[in-house]
């Protein structure tokens, strides 16, 4: 039986869920969909995700189609979060899955959601099959989605969706010629054609089937998750596409991988691994992260839960227990001098400081927010040595007021909040600054010798240190040290990003009758703050907007984002009484708008906003911004 792993990706309200929902109910895997209204979808289950009708966490289906009887294929579905807050369960489903569906809302057409989910998955190189949802819905003209969509992918995407017909490519004698770029990429099918046009449909499957995972083409199917519409044709697609799939060579000595941590009700914590190999049950393991012994191995549907003795290859399992696994770790079956890693940690922008409400709660605080960090990799947590303060770090103000909301299900007691802040960093602004640093003591009577440098732009937000001579691992040691200690923490009180330190020469004292690394140490740490402070800037991240209003409070909207020193790229005008605005500001002046917004526009507003922070992107934060 093949497998075949396939994410859900989509802007907020499309139907990524809904989809799931229909989809599980068509396999015969729940005898009614559930709804997102009345908190009965099989996928959003937390308490959290049911009150907010919204994902914060991946889930995983496994779905046998045509039917758990007769399964020609296992599908293993992965719906995703529509929140950018929550990009950290959509970046680890990224590992693993074989293609994407992107989910398109057919009435309100690509959002930039969208196109963050397509360029995700490009970068990775995963290939991309679009529906376009909410086709039943009155007036709604595609074309303006199908023409963002070729501008966004630089090739016309191929609908394969008829208002009269639904799919065309299960028509079984159809000769529609909309499914001839199916087969033009492939010689062979063309002359096939050539001679027999009246197997167009055969041979436009088969082509599918072949031509999609060779990136020649970006198929765009559709219909009505609600309802069930194109739902089965999209499974066959998906069947069509499981024939011909190869999944990728691992090396015979990797396990699988792992991409997801939970917290199960029965099974306690869980970490989700896609297995590369077939294994038993007590299988030891080797990772970057720990090392150990797969007790048991279970499988997971939803809510569902099934014990199994062996995993066997492109299976996804869960293992309870393995507390030290990160997500993007590869396990190996023996030790390795090198362990990979798939993923890469995300720059956590947003921040705010706890503390509880009496002391002797302070160590079970740490304790809840550890198994909260656990569980979310966009999370971080850690203890401000100055003030005693715990300072927590996410990926928005959404990710952050969410996972307070469920830091009170492992810490019962009350605890402070401060406002949410957006980080600030430094930047080193100047290509090159040349600085030799020395320090005495005791009257000058000892020296550190003297240290020749070059302070120079990384051209990026990295930091690194580089010798160009030959001295003792201590001084190294020592110079190293003092750089890490003043780049964490420069005159403005934030982390210094952006320098290199490229030692060229040490001099040595006169007279080296004692260890001087505790002075080259000082010397350095003087000399770097001495310099430091005339050369960097203040930074922070930036944010994209995308909001969907009605006229009516398109004034009051632009006047605010004014207000914010937002700059206003475009505003389009939709008809039907709404229109889109697009603007870029500095992330810390957009703290709270998401609120404004929603009192302005009596809950119709819809926001879409994605802070970036990179070398590319990143905002300069004025006397007036920070004020």
């Amino acid at each position: 039986m093949q497998i075949l792993n396939v994410g859900i990706y989509a802007h907020i309200d499309a139907g990524k869920t809904t989809l799931l929902e229909r989809i599980l109910f068509e396999s015969g895997g729940i005898r009614k969909p559930g709804t997102i209204e009345e908190g009965t979808t099989e996928s959003d289950y937390l308490q959290e995700e049911i009150e907010r009708g919204i994902s914060i966490q991946s889930t995983l289906a496994r779905v046998f189609w045509p039917s758990k009887k007769e399964p020609k294929v296992l599908f293993q579905f992965l719906d995703n979060p529509g929140h950018l807050d929550f990009q950290s369960q959509t970046n680890a489903s990224l590992v693993v899955v074989d293609l994407g569906i992107v989910l398109i809302d057919a009435f309100e057409g690509l959002k930039s959601q969208t196109l963050q989910n397509v360029e995700w998955l490009r970068k990775r190189k995963i290939p991309i099959l679009f529906f376009l949802n909410k086709l039943d819905r009155k007036g709604i003209d595609i074309t303006d989605s199908l023409v963002d969509l070729e501008a966004v992918l630089g090739k016309e995407p191929i609908l394969l969706w008829k208002e009269e017909g639904g799919c065309t490519l299960f028509q079984e004698r159809s000769s529609d010629q909309s499914l001839l770029p199916l087969i033009e990429w492939d010689d062979k099918l063309s002359a096939d054609y050539l001679q027999n046009p009246d197997n167009l449909a055969v041979l436009a499957r088969d082509g599918f089937s072949k031509g999609f995972w060779k990136g020649e083409f970006f198929p765009v199917l559709g219909g009505a998750a609600l309802h069930g519409n194109g739902v089965r044709e999209l499974l066959g697609s998906l069947e069509l596409l499981s024939k011909s799939f190869q999944p990728e060579f691992r090396p015979k000595e990797e396990l699988g991988i792992a991409f997801k941590r939970e917290l199960h009700p029965d099974l306690g914590r869980i970490v989700y691994i896609l297995s590369s190999k077939e294994f038993p049950q007590n299988q030891e393991f080797w990772s970057a992260s720990s090392q150990g012994k797969m007790d048991s191995l279970y499988y997971i549907s939803t809510r569902d839960i099934e014990e199994t003795s062996r995993a066997f290859p492109r299976e996804i399992i869960v293992i309870p227990e393995l507390h030290l696994i990160r997500p993007g770790d590869v396990l190996y079956s023996s030790p390795q001098k090198e362990y990979r890693s798939e993923l890469q940690p995300i720059r956590k922008q947003f921040q705010i400081l706890l503390e509880p409400e009496t002391d002797e709660h302070r160590n079970s605080l740490w304790s809840a927010l550890q198994t909260l960090v656990w569980l979310d990799e966009g999370l971080e947590a850690k203890i401000l040595t100055e003030t005693g303060q715990i300072q927590i770090s996410g990926l928005g103000e959404l990710h952050l007021e969410v996972s307070l909301s469920r830091l009170r299900e492992f810490f019962p007691y009350t605890f402070n909040v401060s406002s949410i802040k957006v980080a600030r960093f430094e930047l080193w602004k100047k290509m090159v600054r040349q600085g030799e640093f020395q320090h005495t003591a005791f009257d000058q009577k000892i020296s550190s010798g003297l240290v020749h440098a070059s302070l120079v732009s990384s051209n990026s937000f990295s930091r690194e240190v580089r010798f160009e001579t030959k001295i003792t691992e201590t001084l190294e040691e020592a110079i190293t040290s003092a750089f890490y200690e003043v780049v964490a923490k420069g005159s403005k009180g934030e982390e210094i990003l952006g320098l290199d330190l490229i030692v060229h020469r040490y001099d040595p004292p006169d007279s080296l009758t004692t260890d001087v690394s505790s002075l080259v140490k000082v010397a350095v740490i003087k000399g770097l703050k001495d310099i430091i402070p005339k050369y960097t800037e203040l930074v922070g991240p930036v944010s994209s907007l995308e909001i969907l209003i009605p006229d009516v409070s398109l004034g009051d909207v632009l006047g605010s984002l004014s207000k914010r020193n937002a700059r206003i790229q475009e505003v389009i005008s939709l008809g039907d009484g709404k229109s889109l605005v697009h603007a870029k500001a500095s992330t810390e002046n957009l703290l709270g708008f998401a609120g404004v917004l929603r009192n302005m526009t009596q809950g119709r507003g819809v926001l879409s906003l994605d802070s970036l922070f990179n070398p590319e992107h990143y905002y300069v934060i004025t006397l007036v911004d920070s004020r």
